[in-house]
């Protein structure tokens, strides 16, 4: 197979994904309109309004590699050393999120997955990743549970 070849070959594949995932994503915005219009009457934005911007985001940029985009032919190898280790231990500190969350609730858990990534991902010193986990739980705690008041697992620790 030529590289030109190979390159058209290649935006298809990826222009055939970005067009299933944006008709995925319009008829879950078309779901999502349905019930908004039925339970409340006269709201301008709802829950619809992000998954139709990135299904219709999505099937522009799908039309564009399906019509028009060359991807250069590459090789694709999987990771080795370093880089496969980090990606493994991100895989499996956000296995364990999932595990921990409703375990410890979702503050402390949030708090342990987040240092766990900056220091095993981010490659920063337990200080540093102690810090940055600090801020990110805070942050992530004033969003969610103080200002979009959602309910959010307490666990065995109750916060």
């Amino acid at each position: 197979m030529t590289d030109v070849e190979s390159s058209r070959r290649q935006s298809m594949v990826v222009g055939g994904v970005l067009e299933l995932l944006a008709a995925v994503s319009l008829v879950e915005a078309r779901r999502l309109y349905r019930l908004r219009t039925d339970f409340v009457a006269g709201a301008v934005v709802g829950d619809d309004t992000f998954p139709m911007i990135v299904g219709v985001a999505l099937a522009v940029l799908g039309l564009y590699m399906l019509a028009w985009a060359r991807l250069p032919a590459l090789e694709v190898a999987l990771p080795r050393g370093p880089i496969r280790a980090r990606m493994l231990a991100g895989a499996g500190l956000l296995v364990a999120y999932a595990v921990l969350v409703p375990v410890l609730g979702y503050t402390a858990a949030t708090a342990v997955a987040s240092v766990a990534l900056f220091g095993a991902m981010g490659g920063y010193r337990w200080p540093v990743a102690l810090l940055l986990g600090a801020v990110t739980t805070g942050a992530l705690y004033l969003l969610f549970r103080v200002w979009l008041l959602q309910p959010l697992p307490s666990g065995l620790l109750g916060a």
